[in-house]
């Protein structure tokens, strides 16, 4: 698993990790990784944010400082739909598969 800092210009938006050609981004509002198949077809093919690979310290400071945090107001379909998510996966999950992949 590799972890990624996902960008908008200067805007930090989400801690994304890539597996088996999977990508989850972590979601602040509801604390868990979610499959993002929008976001994997941006790293793949259009390529509107930057990737910048990162480490799991690097991944956990940023998920401490709030990247990925959703306006409520704004985002309304997408928080429903993560936080129904039958199958989100921990921080602590993800952070451990990409230390092992990295050591």
């Amino acid at each position: 698993m590799r972890l990624y800092l996902v960008k908008e210009d200067d805007r930090l938006v989400w801690v994304a990790a890539l597996a088996h050609e999977v990508m989850y981004a972590y979601v602040a509002n509801t604390g868990m990784f979610h499959n993002n198949n929008a976001l994997r077809n941006d790293f793949y093919m259009v390529r509107d944010f930057t990737y910048q690979e990162i480490g799991p310290a690097e991944a956990r400071r940023l998920i401490a400082q709030g990247v990925g945090t959703l306006d409520d107001d704004e985002h309304p379909t997408a928080l429903a739909k993560w936080r129904s998510d039958p199958n989100p996966l921990a921080p602590a999950d993800v952070l451990a598969m990409a230390a092992g992949l990295n050591e």
